[in-house]
């Protein structure tokens, strides 16, 4: 069954074992000139958009057009992009092939995510998974692949109730460890916080 992932405040929780240690995904991204936090020399971004929104929670497709979920994550992901206050796509809706995420490029791609209408079609590979399941597909990711490798987003019974969106960090304040911390947060605002991260601002 689903996990509800939300609750208030930020959660953490125990390391998983399969988890990328912190120093590998570092060396992974430097070596691709993607940068986090103050190890990064490569640049000043403490985040790299677009960021990976994971659907945990089946979307039934029994009168696919009036389906409650299909809105919801239509509805984030819109609401997400109007929120941007620059007018791009910041969440990727993930699949699990690689090959059809976004592209690295040599700055943060702000028009890489996923554009609302989703196809009615769309089948989610992550359901019932956890944070951690999914943290392990993003550590996984190719060089190549175009997507923040600490923050992303999830989409649970909690969104799918409230319209708002999981947002999940990998590490700790300096983007170190393995532990990974949960916030609940409106979808009019999340890809831009995220976005417009600094040291400091997701523990505040």
């Amino acid at each position: 069954m689903p996990l509800d992932l939300c609750v208030p405040g930020p959660t953490h929780h125990p390391k998983p074992p399969m988890l990328l240690p912190a120093s590998r995904i570092c060396k992974q991204l430097n070596a691709t000139g993607e940068g986090h936090g103050p190890n990064s020399s490569l640049n000043a971004f403490w985040t790299w958009p677009p960021f990976a929104l994971f659907d945990v929670v089946d979307v039934p497709h029994k009168k696919i057009c009036a389906d409650p979920l299909l809105q919801t994550i239509n509805s984030i992901l819109q609401r997400a992009k109007d929120g941007s206050t620059v007018d791009h796509w910041w969440f990727y809706l993930a699949v699990s092939d690689y090959a059809r995420a976004p592209k690295r490029t040599d700055e943060p791609s702000s028009e890489a995510g996923t554009n609302a209408p989703i196809d009615a079609s769309f089948e989610s590979p992550f359901i019932g998974q956890n944070e951690f399941d999914v943290a392990r597909w993003l550590n996984g990711k190719p060089k190549g692949v175009n997507l923040d490798s600490h923050f992303f987003g999830l989409l649970d019974k909690q969104a799918e109730k409230s319209g708002k969106v999981v947002l999940c960090r990998i590490g700790d304040s300096h983007l170190e460890g393995n532990e990974v911390t949960c916030l609940l947060w409106d979808a009019d605002t999340a890809t831009l916080w995220l976005g417009g991260q600094h040291y400091g601002d997701w523990d505040d």
